[in-house]
């Protein structure tokens, strides 16, 4: 429906070259966050140039954010940022900034709640939704530091998959039908995720934490073309371990390296529920509840 109302003012895509209709961008903070660090991190998702200074990164971005008629920007690995760190308020205050233009700010990280990042915060028993003051006024980037006081947040927790209830169940089973869909193995068979016991292996390996998951199942389907077999089965997975040695940019104090769970043995009739650290979506009163995907 967007691309159709903005025809007139963006044509459509053409081979070879980025699209100039971006309504959502996603990006991830540095382990080491700085502003200009978080500016450049925001073109390169639209694959626009790093301009020298700090005042011509946030108007780059700015413009980059108007002229691509960006409606939801995403800052993932928000928790990276510890506030005792200038650098790490700085690029705060810039996240602050940003804000004041016409997109909805989604903040995403690893339990939010005990980051440090809401210090000062309060909930408004009228609206139940968070209220952040400024704690450093007068320091921002931002041209009207006043009008940050007050902003206010909803707290999605995106907990993990839940094997203990129908409802639960009935998620984790979706997921993996859509995941089944996308691969594409050459003997690959209708209900090779979602029947038998391999559901409840699948969640025991990854005890529902959807990043565990992805890895075992690309593993698995690596392993699968190299063998020939082309197709996943318990017994491949039983040997395929999780490992997340190639993402080599998570920041372990943030609690972004999940406890890997060693290989377990074969299913059984029952599943305890994660105890893993919810995954939380922060963002402003502009846009909509997204939805939790797990």
């Amino acid at each position: 429906m967007w691309r159709e109302v903005y025809h007139q003012i963006l044509p459509g895509s053409v081979p070879g070259t980025r699209d100039l209709f971006v309504p959502v961008a996603y990006c991830r903070l540095p382990v080491r966050a700085t502003p200009k660090a978080l500016c450049k991190n925001i073109l390169d998702v639209y694959g626009n140039p790093h301009p020298g200074t700090l005042d011509d990164l946030v108007r780059a971005v700015r413009d980059s954010i108007r002229d691509h008629n960006t409606t939801a920007l995403l800052i993932d690995d928000v928790t990276r940022l510890r506030l005792h760190r200038q650098d790490d308020q700085d690029t705060l205050d810039l996240i602050r900034e940003l804000m004041d233009l016409n997109v909805t700010l989604v903040l995403i990280g690893v339990d939010i709640p005990k980051s440090g990042l809401l210090r000062g915060a309060y909930v408004d028993a009228r609206t139940n939704q968070y209220v952040l003051p400024d704690i450093r006024r007068g320091r921002s980037h931002n041209e009207a530091a006043d009008t940050q006081t007050d902003r206010r947040f909803d707290l999605v927790d995106l907990d993990p998959f839940d094997y203990t209830t129908p409802i639960g169940m009935a998620a984790f089973l979706d997921h993996l039908a859509g995941i089944e869909d996308q691969l594409r193995l050459f003997r690959a068979t209708a209900g090779m995720l979602t029947s038998g016991s391999m559901p409840e292996y699948l969640f025991r390996r990854s005890r529902g934490i959807v990043g565990l998951l992805r890895r075992l199942i690309e593993a698995g389907c690596t392993g699968a073309i190299a063998s020939g077999e082309e197709r996943l089965s318990l017994e491949l997975l039983r040997s395929t371990p999780i490992r997340l040695g190639n993402l080599d940019d998570l920041d372990a104090e943030t609690g972004e390296v999940p406890d890997i769970p060693q290989n377990v043995p074969p299913p059984t009739t029952s599943a305890k529920k994660s105890a893993s650290r919810p995954r939380n979506t922060v963002f402003d009163d502009r846009g909509e509840r997204p939805a939790a995907d797990g």
